[in-house]
């Protein structure tokens, strides 16, 4: 996986995402109240911790409800356009640091035992490793810290696989790792494992609007054809056509994707 490729793509979404993210947007709602009614079970809005990472920031979204949370945030995000984003619009929260960094890499840039909380939305999919991302997760955390990180889990997108495979461009769709992965690799890393998952439907009016969906917040180029890796291979209209005719087969005539996410809450 091509981390530099991804970082250009999403930062070049930067400032027409959240114009286009409509789906991302219900779910990250739908993870901060996940969160907000644990935390106020547990009386923690009253009980900040030091330090709270949001991880795959993006344009800040969160940022404002994680703010009370903690002493300080770290939003981090591979794409130093988003963070810049981020930035200008949350300048006047004072507690919120920003730093550009692969979450992959996340014992370069955090102590152990130094994070109290953790927070992601639909970012992590991206991880090379799922079980080297939790593995530095449990390094980072307090013993007493927690993460909630919600991410996008097979078999989001099938369908659309399929679609492109039928044309030969099945690598054209993230292969994205299962639920029970997770689980295993949250084991693996000593971690208490709790979670909530949803699918959430977004539609289309038409098989173009929906593939924009997806190229419009900088995903749709996260996956290179193996065979020539960050070469643009253009599409013929055959091409798109059968794609769109079997995509239809395949979805009863309509166009929509299904996000199946899953929210992971962790402790130590």
């Amino acid at each position: 996986m091509d981390k530099l490729h991804i970082a250009e793509c999403f930062g070049a979404a930067a400032a027409q995402y959240d114009k286009h993210a409509h789906v991302q947007q219900r779910i990250l709602d739908w993870s901060l109240r996940n969160i907000n009614d644990a935390y106020t079970r547990q009386d923690l809005v009253t009980k900040s911790v030091a330090k709270l990472i949001d991880l795959g920031s993006g344009t800040g979204s969160a940022l404002p409800i994680l703010a009370p949370f903690a002493d300080t945030v770290v939003a981090v995000d591979i794409a130093q356009p988003m963070l810049d984003y981020a930035q200008s619009r949350n300048h006047v929260i004072k507690n919120i640091q920003y730093q550009c960094a692969d979450f992959d890499d996340l014992i370069k840039v955090f102590e152990p035992n130094s994070v109290g909380r953790i927070f992601s939305s639909m970012a992590l999919q991206w991880s090379s490793s799922p079980e080297q991302l939790l593995m530095d997760i449990s390094h980072i955390l307090t013993l007493d810290g927690r993460a909630d990180l919600t991410i996008l889990i097979a078999p989001s997108f099938s369908r659309l696989r399929q679609a492109w495979a039928s044309i030969g461009r099945g690598y054209a769709v993230h292969s994205f790792a299962s639920l029970a992965q997770w689980q295993a690799a949250a084991a693996n890393a000593g971690l208490t494992c709790h979670s909530r998952s949803d699918v959430f439907i977004d539609t289309y009016p038409d098989f173009l609007s929906m593939l924009h969906s997806i190229k419009d917040v900088g995903a749709s180029t996260a996956v290179d054809d193996p065979d020539t890796p960050n070469t643009a291979t253009l599409l013929t209209k055959r091409q798109l056509r059968d794609a769109q005719t079997a995509f239809s087969a395949l979805n009863q005539g309509q166009f929509s994707l299904d996000y199946h996410v899953v929210q992971l809450q962790l402790t130590r």
